[in-house]
């Protein structure tokens, strides 16, 4: 019997290494992008530890086939074969140590300057602050620490396409802005800087310009301020839901 075992086993190796393979060679075309090439995250969220959706290979799977609705995250329309090869990739992720970067400065310190930057005026923590920019109550599981940095200093690098900004201009010359909300052939959908939501007709407008600025400045800090505030976002790990609750009650 431990010979079969034995047996099996070898047998089984090569057979997981090419599941393996496969599924490291579909993440890095659908995901490294968000996700970093070793699962620490960027735009997308952290995958080594713990996932916020569950840890199993059927809620992984569940993630991947259905997408999550009102985050970046679409859904992929995978074969079987290669869902269980990514889904044991991603596995390999969670299962692995963390991916440590050294963080220096004081998390208090860094409050303040997020607090006299006046960044609540577009990110929300917890139930405080504005939905014009992403929700940064679990900025320091869902965002490696120099995705975070890079969205400090130079923001325009990577917009997401929910945070994308609009310029429009009416056949009257007035100019309207706001960020990217949904869009089709006749009309566009944008939210304004009040976070309310405007809906224009494409045919009675003079412009549509989709900006590759960011709206969201760079800051130019001292070196000591921008290690604080970093290490105050990388210590944020809450939770998001009351705020999620908030933004579908602002939609309606």
């Amino acid at each position: 019997m431990r010979c079969a075992v034995l047996a099996l086993s070898i047998l089984l190796v090569p057979v997981m290494a090419q599941d393996l393979a496969t599924g490291e060679a579909i993440f890095n075309v659908n995901c490294a992008f968000c996700h970093g090439t070793d699962g620490s995250g960027g735009r997308g969220p952290n995958l080594r530890g713990s996932l916020r959706s569950g840890n199993l290979d059927a809620d992984i799977a569940k993630v991947i086939s259905n997408g999550i609705p009102g985050t970046a995250m679409p859904k992929f329309g995978l074969e079987d074969d290669e869902l269980k090869s990514i889904v044991m990739y991603v596995q390999s992720f969670r299962k692995a140590a963390p991916a440590v970067v050294p963080v220096e400065g004081d998390p208090r310190a860094g409050k303040r300057i997020y607090e006299a930057q006046g960044c609540s005026r577009c990110h929300e923590i917890g139930n405080q602050g504005s939905a014009l920019g992403p929700n940064l109550s679990r900025a320091g599981v869902a965002r490696s620490y120099e995705y975070l940095k890079t969205s400090i200093v130079d923001p325009s690098i990577d917009i997401p396409a929910e945070y994308e900004p609009v310029r429009i201009v009416t056949q009257a010359g007035k100019r309207v802005q706001g960020v990217w909300v949904n869009e089709d052939s006749f009309t566009i959908q944008i939210r304004l800087p009040d976070e309310s939501f405007a809906s224009f007709d494409k045919q009675t407008l003079k412009e549509v310009a989709h900006e590759k600025k960011s709206t969201m400045p760079a800051y130019h800090l001292a070196e000591t301020d921008l290690k604080n505030l970093l290490a105050y976002l990388s210590s944020l790990t809450g939770d998001t839901n009351t705020t999620e609750t908030q933004k579908e009650q602002r939609a309606r």
